[in-house]
């Protein structure tokens, strides 16, 4: 019988998913009505963030090998969801039917698209501490971390103007996870990676609720994907979920779906928005309990939904990634020959 796999990294991941959860709804939500509330967007944001910059993190701490009929099945999945949402909706045109279709080039989900353009980087970046010293990579890493991090955050200008939800982070966030793999995996004492946390999580929420109450509307300067506070404090909590130890089947099985609840996530908002609305209680005391309630029901609904998907057209997936596999590996070596005709022609012209 297969040894359970460890739980503590499918439960961080099944954290993350849920603050992503969390920054969704808050931001469909008129805080401003209620000071209380303002500053509890505030700290969600401050806290949560940290999502995006965790689940690289974990990916660049494992590695990424490049499994072309494993990002098949994810497409088909993504697909499948899109497709089905976008047509239970009902509101949509042709444009929004052939992006369906399409969601990972049309970047229907910009952190689903920019995931698997990082899976094609990886067996690339993959080979980048293979060859470089422990010293030179460090460098590589300050150089990085200063330019696309540390500017923006101190300097208000972000140099890929994406605050950091783009590809550029990802591959900066996936080389610091495979440094962590590989350099820092001695153990840590839990007290102080906490209370690490807890400064990074206080800075962040400081610096934004100083903001937000001297203009006058909600500030996320801090607290965006590329603040080098959100990337310290997701170092501080890969590294504390890391000395944990334990094992749940059911902890694992439900972490396994996480990338179908971010798809799934805005569709069923939708349909639970149609009878439900947060306006009156935006002034509440009570929303984010309201809120943590209404995240959990959504990720309910979504892994249901993802179980069913995997008793059902889930079981021919399989078959259909195997059948595309063979395609291109049957096509790659006609396009890559005429690719080389193409630039020998290209150059020959040149000159």
């Amino acid at each position: 019988m297969a040894k359970e796999r460890s739980s503590n990294f499918e439960l961080l991941r099944l954290l993350c998913i849920f603050g992503i959860l969390m920054m969704h709804t808050f931001g469909g939500i008129d805080t401003s009505v209620s000071f209380l509330n303002t500053e509890i967007h505030v700290l969600v944001n401050s806290v949560f963030n940290m999502g995006v910059t965790c689940f690289i993190l974990i990916s660049g701490y494992f590695g990424i090998r490049f499994d072309f009929k494993k990002l098949v099945r994810l497409d088909l999945m993504v697909i499948f969801f899109t497709l089905c949402g976008t047509l239970a909706v009902g509101d949509f045109g042709i444009k929004d039917l052939i992006k369906s279709c399409i969601p990972v080039i049309s970047r229907y989900y910009w952190f689903i698209s920019c995931y698997f353009f990082l899976c094609f980087l990886a067996p690339f970046l993959n080979r980048i501490p293979e060859k470089l010293s422990k010293e030179t990579f460090r460098k590589l890493l300050i150089v990085l971390l200063f330019l696309f991090s540390v500017v923006p955050t101190f300097g208000f200008y972000d140099i890929m103007q994406d605050g950091g939800k783009g590809l550029v982070h990802m591959v900066v966030i996936y080389l610091l996870g495979r440094y962590l793999a590989l350099y820092h995996n001695r153990s840590h004492d839990c007290r102080r990676l906490a209370l690490g946390l807890v400064l990074c999580i206080g800075f962040v929420f400081a610096a934004d609720s100083a903001l937000t109450f001297l203009r006058g509307k909600l500030y996320t300067t801090f607290c965006r994907d590329c603040s080098i506070f959100i990337i310290a404090g997701s170092v501080l909590l890969l590294l504390l979920f890391r000395e944990l130890s334990f094992q749940s089947r059911a902890v694992n099985r439900a972490a396994g779906s996480v990338l179908a609840i971010y798809v799934l996530d805005g569709t069923i908002q939708t349909f639970l928005l149609r009878h439900f609305d947060f306006a009156p209680y935006a002034g509440s005391w009570y929303l984010v309990f309201l809120a943590v309630g209404y995240v959990l029901l959504i990720m309910a609904i979504a892994i249901l939904l993802n179980e069913v998907r995997k008793a059902t057209v889930g079981r021919l997936e399989p078959w259909v990634a195997q059948k595309i596999d063979d395609l291109v590996s049957a096509v790659y070596p006609f396009c890559l020959a005429l690719a080389h005709k193409l630039l020998g022609w290209f150059i020959t012209e040149k000159k």
